[in-house]
């Protein structure tokens, strides 16, 4: 018989309650550490206000706080979600769209669980800003601000700030809403848990073996492994703490207008003595340690120097055209 809700959310609530022991029962529980958590959710994660039209709604919409991660939908990711929901007690639930899995939570109660967490180990993206906001109406929704139509127009002034703002439908309706003044992010300057770095890589980052003519080698190509984390410029700071954490890579200024940034680290020592040690200590999951995994095999055939006869150089290639948009499951 499954286990009740209820009773995953009292069993959750009571390890986030255990104070300082709380990381390591999730680490030796789950295998997820609650900073790799944090930083899955600063890439790939989301808090956002869903207003859905509701004839049983005093003004016409139902709000719902919504908590999501997303990921592309293969085996591998559909695992890693499985953990996260794991790491949560079980709430919410996970689903496909399109190419993509997501994980979601909806339910006032659980969020309080996913709310816990993230007062804890903080988001350290300009992310953080939502997540506030999100809690703002939380609280007005726990309250039952929202039955007022002051609160209500509150919880829509809070919304239109979100990066998706308000639909047309609910500006047709309400159509003088007046934005709240968006809170100004101040970036942490502590260092980064290195678990953080681990989680964040595994939605942002990428390992890679670019397989490229050359004309300098006498068979005609080249690989050019690379590490590398990328990111909007609003959060330009958060990659130069990675390349101070990790003692490595270099930032690369965007081209054409582009509004990304990159670390870069192409150096094959860095990559050995730095990055492959990182990641094998903070380890990722999902489809990209499969990634990581043939990163680690390329880069040994190029320290051993096989990649300069044709069977090695061959093997490079059969890597690199089956890593990451090239994978197939």
């Amino acid at each position: 018989m499954p286990t009740p809700v209820s009773a995953l959310i009292h069993a959750a609530t009571m390890v986030y309650n255990s104070g300082e022991n709380n990381e390591n029962i999730h680490k030796n529980k789950l295998n997820l550490n609650p900073w790799y958590v944090t930083g899955y959710t600063d890439g790939d994660g989301s808090f956002s206000i869903r207003l859905r039209k509701s004839s049983d709604s005093k003004f016409g919409y139902k709000i719902i706080p919504v908590f999501s991660i997303g990921a592309q939908n293969n085996p591998n990711n559909t695992e890693l979600l499985e953990k996260v929901k794991d790491f949560f007690g079980g709430v919410g639930w996970i689903s496909s769209s399109d190419n993509m899995k997501h994980y979601e939570v909806t339910s006032l109660d659980s969020l309080k669980i996913i709310r816990k967490h993230f007062e804890t180990y903080h988001l350290e993206t300009s992310k953080h800003i939502y997540f506030l906001l999100w809690c703002r109406v939380m609280d007005l929704l726990e309250k039952k601000t929202h039955h007022t139509l002051d609160g209500f127009i509150n919880v829509l002034a809070i919304k239109a700030v979100f990066p998706k703002g308000l639909s047309k439908d609910v500006l047709i309706n309400y159509p003088n809403i007046v934005p709240i003044q968006k809170p100004e992010f101040l970036s942490n300057t502590s260092p980064l848990n290195p678990n953080w770095i681990s989680g964040f890589v595994q939605a942002d980052g990428t390992f890679g073996l670019n397989y490229i003519k050359s004309s300098r080698s006498k068979l005609g190509y080249t690989c050019q492994p690379q590490f590398r984390v990328t990111q909007h410029e609003r959060d330009l700071v958060i990659l130069k703490r990675i390349i101070t954490a990790m003692g490595c890579g270099n930032l690369i200024n965007p081209s054409g207008g582009r509004d990304r940034y990159d670390v870069s680290v192409a150096n094959i020592k860095d990559i050995t003595l730095l990055i492959i040690p990182f990641f094998e200590k903070y380890p990722i999951y999902g489809a990209k340690l499969l990634d990581f995994q043939d990163f680690c095999q390329g880069i040994t055939i190029i320290k051993n120097k096989e990649h300069l006869t044709q069977q090695g150089l061959e093997r490079l290639k059969d890597l690199a055209y089956n890593m990451n948009t090239y994978r197939k499951f």
